[in-house]
This record gives structure tokens, sequence and C-alpha cells, in this order.
């Protein structure tokens, strides 16, 4: 016999920066049951990667589910973008899905499945008598222009499609992707709700596996909210892990030449969210007067992009500290120094990894990166 329940599947949340404003786009978690409480995780292999200033998700899950099949009403949740985001009233009113997500694709026992949009106002309940409470474009506009990430949540985007869980084995493949986001003093910033996954029947998931790509050449801290320590993770590639310092607090912070971390664990319950942040710790040498100390120590937190502001602040740094810069895109590459000036420098970096296998190629450099080397190479 089928039933019909309600199942809510919802979205990273995450951050964006527009000049020197916070943007909030939107916050959610993974799959997770209303009134069901029969099915269980046996296994969720969540897959981030960002990839041209945006961040691609791909969640696999197996569910079991010991009963009779069932049609499932299941529905993704994506709060709306608050604060200084880029996008008209006009432009607005003709969007039908969230402005900040793409892709958005279900896949269930290999079959794709279509979805609806419904956008409501109440955070709970808003599906009634077998039908979603919609709202007006005029009233989501009244109440989303003003909307700050830090108040109480005025609408939803919900993303609803129906699915049958068959009885025993279910194979679930969600992706999407959203626009990179970040806010002062961060260049992207990402959470992912994970404590959502313990309403499941078993309360927990079987076999849970978090695979982080961020992209070569880059450093990012990670709350240490659902493990303890760096042995918990592999480094699937080059890198290294440091604790945040004065740059990341508390965080455990991941410098990766190329490749990507992964967390795995059994019989996993978190209590913790992930999240993601990557610092910039340029951000400490635009405001006041700065010396060529602060910007060593600025490097020395962690590699700094190419910030356009250092060529025009006029730091007055020695022979030295030029060719120290200079060499930066050489050092997060791997280059091993045979210099004893730069290699004492760098080793006493967080993020520096030698790597004896790197090859120096300036023609595989950005061309920010080849800027950046003529411009201290003067």
């Amino acid at each position: 016999m089928k039933k019909t329940f309600i199942l809510l599947l919802m979205v990273l949340s995450f951050f964006g920066v527009k000049a020197n404003d916070g943007v909030y786009y939107t916050s959610g978690n993974q799959l997770i049951p209303v009134t069901e409480t029969e099915i269980s995780v046996m296994k969720e292999i969540l897959d981030v990667t960002r990839v041209d200033r945006q961040i691609q998700v791909h969640v696999y899950y197996e569910f079991f589910n010991p009963g009779n099949e069932k049609t499932l009403l299941v529905g993704f949740e994506a709060l709306p973008p608050g604060g200084a985001w880029d996008i008209t009233e006009e432009e607005y009113k003709k969007l039908t899905t969230h402005p900040n997500i793409h892709d958005f694709t279900v896949v269930i026992n290999g079959q794709r499945l279509n979805y609806q949009v419904a956008h409501v106002e109440e955070r709970e309940g808003y599906f009634r008598n077998g039908k979603f409470n919609e709202l007006t474009k005029q009233r989501e506009l009244e109440l989303g222009r003003e909307y700050d990430y830090s108040e109480t949540i005025p609408y939803l985007f919900v993303y609803h499609f129906n699915a049958t869980f068959k009885s025993g084995l279910n194979i679930v493949e969600h992706t999407y992707t959203f626009d990179e986001s970040g806010y002062v003093g961060a260049e992207y910033c990402f959470d992912y709700v994970l404590t959502a996954a313990n309403r499941w029947a078993n309360n927990q998931i079987d076999d849970f596996t978090l695979n982080l790509n961020m992209g070569d050449r880059e450093s990012f801290g990670i709350r240490p909210a659902f493990f303890k320590n760096a042995s918990e993770w592999t480094i699937n590639g080059v890198g290294r892990a440091s604790d945040g310092g004065d740059l990341y607090y508390d965080q455990l912070v991941f410098h990766i030449q190329k490749g990507g971390i992964t967390f795995h664990k059994k019989n996993f319950h978190p209590e913790g969210e992930l999240v993601v942040n990557k610092m910039d710790p340029g951000m400490m040498l635009m405001w006041g007067d700065k010396t060529s100390e602060d910007v060593m120590n600025a490097v020395k937190l962690q590699y700094a992009r190419w910030r356009t502001f250092l060529f025009e602040e006029g730091f007055t740094l020695t022979k030295e500290e030029k060719r120290i810069l200079k060499n930066i895109p050489f050092a997060y590459r791997g280059h091993v120094f045979k210099d004893q000036g730069l290699r004492k420098f760098f080793e006493s970096t967080n993020w520096y990894v030698p790597d004896p296998e790197y090859k120096d190629d300036m023609g595989k450099m950005s061309q920010e990166e080849r800027e950046w080397i003529e411009f201290w190479a003067k």
C-alpha cells in the first residue's frame, strides 16, 4: 500500500560579498524526514567541489526501507537571499526558482524526477490539506526586501517532487550548483547541516564520507564541530594541516597545493555542522599604517591572493622582502628552495609544503601570477 509523506531536502548555507556588504543566500541541510520513521540511511557520500567561483554539490545516498513501497512527497527547502544582493525587483518577479541555485537534479533508483518550486511564508506547516500555501510575488518582495541573514527567516523556496521508495535498498543521487560567496574578511564560506541525519530511523549514517575539493593552491579552515583533530582527515594529494592561529581562531586549517581532503566515519552520529571558510589575510593590511613586518606576518599566516592594494599602498619593503613576495607563487606550488634565506622564510610559514616533484613552469601560471612576479622583480 502506498502512503504519502513529506521529506525536506535542504541545501548548504552560504554568504556573499558585494563591495563591503554581506549577502546571505540560503541555508539548510541534507535529506531529512518529517513524519517518516522507518527508513534508515545506510550510506552517504557528500562531494563538495569548488570550480570557477561556484560550489558544486553531489550527494549519493543509500536508504533502506524495511516496509512496503511508499510514494513520498519530497521537498528541497532553500532560504531566500538577503542583504546587498545584486538583482532588481523586476528581475526577481520573473524568477520561478532560487536565484543562486543552478542545475538542480534528483535521481531515485535511476529515475530522474521532475520538480516544481513553491514560495511559502511559514517555516513549518506550509503544506496543509494536500497543497502548499503559496506567497504572491509582491508579498515575497515585501518580506525579502530588507531581509538580513541574522533575522527571522521571512519565506522559503521549496523544490518539491513525488518519488517512490521501494522496499529494501534505494539509491538517491542529488546534485546542484550555487554561486560562490563570502563575507568581509573571507574569500568564501559555506556550511552544511550534518545533524539532520540523526532524524532518520537509525539516528545516524551507517557509513559517511565527505570529500572536499576547494581547488589547487588553496588554504581554508574547518570548524572542529563533528571531528576532533586532523588525524581524522586524509589529504588526497599534496598539502598539510595546521592550527588556525590568529587568522582562523579555533579552526583546523588545510593548505592544499593540489588535490582535496576526505573525512570518513562509520556509525556517524554528528553533533555539529560542517563550516568551511577561506579567510583573506590581505584584509589585515587594508586599514591604518602598516609596516613591512605586517606584510610578512600576513604572508606567513596564509598564501595571500594577488591583492592590487599591495601594489598601490606604497609599503616600504626591503630588497629581501620583495624577493620573498616575488617567489610566493613558486613556494605555494612546492618549489624546493636552494637559497638559504628563501628556504628559511617559507619553512616558517603555516602553508609551505616542499614538493620535490614540482618543476617550475611559468607557462602554467595565471596571468595574475605572472604580473605579480614581474612587479616584485623590479
